[in-house]
């Protein structure tokens, strides 16, 4: 996933967790390590100091930790944007939604039970975005067809919508990118980091709830204090799936 980075580590494109070496001891406290990995989802572990706290708020926060952007990640990603928005940065783009339409292999391997139309996403926030005079919108999918869906969608509500997006390529899921050569691989990464940068920057966001990169997101916008309404047209989370 790291591309022609000689780390094959995160640290190609996050801020490492920490400069400092783990100590034994701290004032005089035995340090433990606490695994994580296991039972995530039923059993969930973290510090003793956040039990007050519920789970899905210290995954978040220890999730945007991890994913600080390296310095020379940020200005990529800031000038991809630039490249492709007018005007070039997104703070003159407020307020805007985001929208991330998943389909494919989530289908096929039935974690999605069907496939969303993009109409049945607008008609989740439509009327909300029409109160608030969010006109801008950006889409993000692995599914081309979504922006002729969007050409002839928008059609229909007499152009009302701007359509924000950025040039990435298409039809790359979790699967695909794994199998790709290493150069074209950190180059799928640099654009899923731009994409993640704008949905998390949005005002409101949409997304396919069994996505975990729309989780991801979610979980993203959840630290920022964006804690507005999530629009998605599914009714059932994955680990409801049945075995």
């Amino acid at each position: 996933l790291y591309g022609t980075c000689s780390s094959g580590t995160p640290d190609c494109f996050f801020l490492p967790i920490t400069n400092c070496s783990i100590p034994s001891k701290v004032d005089g406290n035995q340090t433990i390590h606490i695994n994580a990995n296991v039972a995530q989802w039923s059993n969930p572990i973290y510090p003793p100091i956040f039990q007050n706290r519920t789970f899905n708020w210290f995954r978040a926060q220890l999730l945007f930790y991890l994913l600080r952007y390296k310095p020379q990640i940020l200005t990529h990603v800031q000038d991809t944007i630039a490249q492709y928005f007018k005007p070039s940065s997104i703070e003159l783009h407020h307020p805007f939604i985001a929208l991330y339409v998943r389909r494919s292999d989530k289908v096929t391997s039935r974690e999605m039970s069907q496939v969303y139309s993009l109409k049945q996403y607008f008609d989740l926030f439509d009327a909300d975005a029409r109160k608030a005079n969010i006109r801008n919108i950006y889409i993000n999918s692995e599914d081309q067809q979504i922006f002729n869906e969007f050409i002839q969608l928008n059609k229909e509500k007499n152009g009302y919508y701007n359509l924000l997006s950025i040039q990435a390529r298409k039809n790359v899921v979790f699967g695909s990118l794994t199998n790709m050569p290493k150069e074209e691989r950190g180059q799928i990464v640099l654009e899923f980091l731009t994409d993640l940068y704008i949905e998390a920057n949005a005002d409101l966001h949409a997304g396919t709830l069994t996505s975990n990169w729309c989780r991801l997101v979610d979980e993203m916008r959840l630290t920022l204090g964006k804690i507005s309404p999530y629009y998605t047209p599914e009714n059932r989370y994955l680990v409801d799936m049945p075995m």
